[in-house]
């Protein structure tokens, strides 16, 4: 019997192997076997992917490096380039200056782990291990990275260390222990206080001297000693009462009078909460007297005893660790994830953007850790409709009281999906945010919908392109639309996302080398790739160019890392230094005229030219599923099928060739046509006689040649056997 099918759309985008005998699913007749080096309109036709051209060699290919994207306004976006110990500014596709750089303090082995978050003229970094950054932008060629100025950070009871060697004279259960200090460090408002390190501690019973104290052992050591500020830690607050002389106004100063020696000269940048009130502490005197500030009035200046007010210092140091999260949601800046305290999140005051002063008030900065019974360190925080929070175990959901912002007494945490998230930086597009599940094989979008929230898998019918990780992506909203990802062995991935247009289209690709980061901008899409260049391994700044595509619609010069020069006419041509030793493919006057050695940074071609681009050359390749029709008696699936004739519908297209057969594009009764560059065409191309095939009637459209390709929708007839 004779059949014919048409393809109309690709929507449902390169589909797994695994699903090869869903010829039930309604999207069947919308994917393909294979999209290689393609992406999807988001009105369904299939184009070759824009090629990437060069920008700039980082500043040291032997080292791990990554890109940024700032944005400042549509019209000052940045791309930063960022490696061991500086940062380099890119704008519009070129470098700031002869490059423009600025000190950061982040080691290579440090920058792949960094979150940041911007707003206006000032991104926020985040590293667990550094400081958090303030990286400011004053104009093109002035910058500033340094440690973000917290007035104050936020503080919690993180108790007292010292650089000495604390030792137990017996570790086990029981009263009676000697602690020994080698150095000054006891205080006597240290007894009933408890220290601990290698799993145990030990309630304070007595000071003897600075050196040595008397202890009772609650849980047993693991060690008999600990070194550094880093080994061991000496909780709460000190044990006795604490007298504030004012109690008013806002700003005054105030003086804390300890009834013990209790106070140490690392208190200095910490709160005093006491007499429902709070003092800023700006000065130590003695271990009995300390000075600050009032920063919220106090009931009255009577004596606080034991346990009735807290010394907070610091939650941010280099013994606890520094956030690793950030993010803004409603006029606050959002921090979370310290060594110590990682499932906690902090959210400054309101419009104060440095101010984590705790409270109750609306405004108080919000102090929140996640009740749950596993330790979900949060990786990610997200604005979105709420605040997310993504961590190892499941995506937590933050919100205030109905109608209301979040805040210290109203904030509503709740635990929406158990998927967990995997250490890829999340995208937001639209309403929905993307983010890569644990284990980062599944690419999941959150939505909070109205039967509530949703963690759809929108990689399950094309999975087998996460099988190997994804290490980051970028949302590049227009032209296309598309979610840009690099995979764990290097590989770019275009996915074509619209919620509203139920597309989610995976697009396999190579970029011919690895590609390690991916950013967007208002201006595009930028890609670091790792490639090896004359034998040497080189990290490039690459920009996916998709040309004048906006007036357009015409992917051209279709070649990776690619460069174009004008000038005189000739036939050698300078400037491809990058690709020294490498075979590129070349456009002359926009035509291709083959394939030649980059050498001493100069290429020649076979005739004159006035404008060349080169680059290295790939292939965009569409392998369609098999057709499946109802026979009368049942499936054409495994019945004996010939192809008698293929219509393929391009737009804007330049070359294409089907199951290895050029189809022709260029008319050759026009005179002079040879020396033209070719028209892009628009309309049906036919081929015929593609032989006979059990079951499959493969079909391979491919474009080999750097030349616009676009295909719209392929109509094939067939005969099948269905005897």
């Amino acid at each position: 019997m004779k059949v014919q099918t048409i393809t109309t759309n690709f929507t449902a985008g390169e589909q797994s192997p695994r699903l090869r005998g869903r010829v039930d699913l309604d999207k069947y007749n919308a994917s393909a076997q294979e999209l290689f080096n393609c992406f999807v309109f988001r009105q369904g036709g299939v184009s070759i992917r824009p090629p990437t051209r060069f920008i700039a060699e980082v500043k040291d290919s032997t080292k791990a490096t990554r890109i940024v994207p700032f944005v400042f306004s549509r019209t000052d976006a940045y791309l930063l380039e960022m490696g061991e110990n500086y940062m380099r500014v890119f704008k519009n596709g070129a470098a700031v200056g002869a490059p423009y750089e600025v000190v950061t303090p982040y080691l290579a082995s440090q920058i792949g782990q960094v979150d940041y978050s911007q707003g206006a003229d000032t991104m926020l970094a985040a590293h667990g291990s550094v400081p958090v950054q303030a990286i400011r932008r004053f104009a093109d060629d002035q910058w500033t990275v340094a440690p973000a100025t917290f007035k104050p950070a936020a503080v919690t009871e993180v108790g007292d260390r010292a650089a000495v060697t604390m030792t137990i004279s017996n570790v086990a259960v029981g009263a009676g222990r000697t602690l020994t200090a080698s150095g000054a460090f006891f205080l006597a408002a240290d007894v009933g206080r408890t220290i601990e390190w290698a799993g145990g501690n030990a309630t304070i019973t007595a000071v003897g001297s600075g050196t040595s104290a008397t202890a009772t052992v609650n849980a047993a050591f693991g060690s008999a000693s600990a070194v550094g500020t880093a080994g061991w830690v000496l909780n709460g607050t000190p044990q006795t009462t604490c007298t504030p002389s004012a109690a008013s106004p806002l700003g005054a100063a105030c003086t804390l009078t300890l009834s013990a020696a209790g106070w140490r000269s690392d208190a200095v940048g910490g709160v005093v909460e006491l007499n429902g009130g709070l003092v800023r502490i700006t000065a130590y005197s003695s271990t009995t007297v300390i000075s600050g500030v009032i920063v919220k009035v106090l009931s009255g200046t009577t004596g606080a005893p034991a346990d009735a007010w807290g010394l907070r210092k610091v939650a941010w140091n280099v013994d606890d660790g520094y956030p690793k999260a950030v993010t803004f949601y409603q006029q606050r800046t959002w921090l979370a994830n310290t060594q110590r305290y990682p499932q906690t999140k902090w959210g400054s005051k309101s419009g104060l953007f440095f101010d984590f002063t705790p409270g109750v008030d609306d405004d108080s900065a919000i102090y929140k850790t996640l009740d749950t019974d596993e330790v979900n360190p949060i990786d990610y925080l997200r604005s979105s409709s709420s605040l997310i929070s993504l961590t190892l175990g499941g995506e937590f959901e933050t919100r205030g009281g109905i109608e209301k912002p979040v805040s210290q007494t109203n904030a509503n945490i709740t635990l929406r999906t158990r998927w967990g998230c995997d250490q890829v930086r999340p995208e937001r597009v639209g309403s929905e945010l993307l983010f890569v599940e644990r284990g980062g094989k599944t690419l999941r979008a959150l939505a909070n919908e109205s039967e509530g929230f949703s963690a759809r898998d929108v990689s399950v019918f094309s999975e087998h392109l996460m099988r190997q990780g994804l290490r980051s992506m970028a949302y590049e909203q227009a032209p296309e639309s598309v979610i840009w990802a690099a995979t764990g062995d290097g590989k770019l991935l275009a996915i074509t996302f619209n919620s509203e247009q139920n597309t989610v289209a995976f697009c396999s690709g190579d970029v011919g080398g690895n590609v390690e980061w991916v950013a967007s901008v208002p201006d595009g899409t930028y890609l670091l790739v790792q490639r090896t260049i004359n034998g040497v391994s080189k990290r490039y700044i690459e920009k996916l160019d998709w040309g004048d595509w906006t007036d357009t619609q015409v992917i051209r010069n279709a070649h990776d890392c690619r460069k174009e020069v004008t000038g005189a006419a000739s036939t050698t041509w300078a400037g491809f230094g990058h690709l020294e030793g490498e075979t590129v493919s070349v456009l002359a006057d926009d035509i291709y005229v083959g394939d030649v050695e980059v050498t001493g940074g100069v290429i020649t071609l076979p005739r004159t030219a006035t404008k060349v681009s080169a680059g290295l050359p790939y292939v965009a390749r569409i392998v369609q599923q098999p057709p499946e029709v109802s026979t009368g008696t049942g499936t054409s699936q495994g019945q004996a099928i010939s192809t008698n004739k293929v219509q393929v519908r391009f737009f804007k297209t330049i070359g294409c060739q089907v199951n290895g057969q050029d189809l022709p594009f260029r008319a050759f009764d026009v005179p002079e046509t040879l020396d033209q560059p070719l028209q892009p065409f628009s309309g049906i191309k036919e081929i015929s006689t593609l032989g006979w095939a059990m079951g499959e009637s493969t079909l391979t459209l491919e474009q080999r040649q750097p030349y616009p390709w676009t295909v719209l929708a392929v109509i094939r007839e067939f005969t099948v056997n269905a005897g």
